[in-house]
């Protein structure tokens, strides 16, 4: 009978002593697992980057861009993407077009050649 205490017992107690041991930090495990995506507007010169993918994300409902930002940097990190190119940001209809619109983001997934300074861009990082 203990013994069919004492193992389930051991079983569930294991997890979290390997979750007590782990020293990083919350903050740096996501910036390590998620690094920041950077949104350009327009079109850079040809020979600073490789093109992916043409990608997009959009939210079911009617809603704000802030709220599907983290997709589309979702969408580029899957594709291996550290800069997204002509960017572009609209409301859309949905399935059931009146007065219902959802916002839309739009743009090109492209890995960058030398380490990205989104500022100098111009651009605007996500994460």
């Amino acid at each position: 009978m203990k013994l069919h205490f004492i193992l389930p017992a051991l079983f569930l107690t294991l997890p979290l002593t390997t979750y007590a041991q782990d020293t990083k930090s919350q903050a740096q495990m996501q910036t390590t697992a998620n690094p920041p995506i950077c949104l350009i507007e327009g079109t850079p010169s040809a020979e600073h980057y490789k093109s992916i993918k043409r990608i997009k994300a959009a939210k079911g409902t009617y809603g704000g861009f802030e709220e599907v930002k983290p997709k589309l940097a979702n969408v580029a990190r899957k594709y291996g993407a550290d800069v997204v190119i002509n960017y572009h940001q609209s409301q859309r209809f949905g399935f059931w077009p009146w007065r219902i619109v959802r916002p839309v983001l739009t743009g090109t997934a492209v890995k960058w050649n030398t380490p990205v300074d989104c500022a100098a861009l111009g651009g605007k990082e996500i994460r």
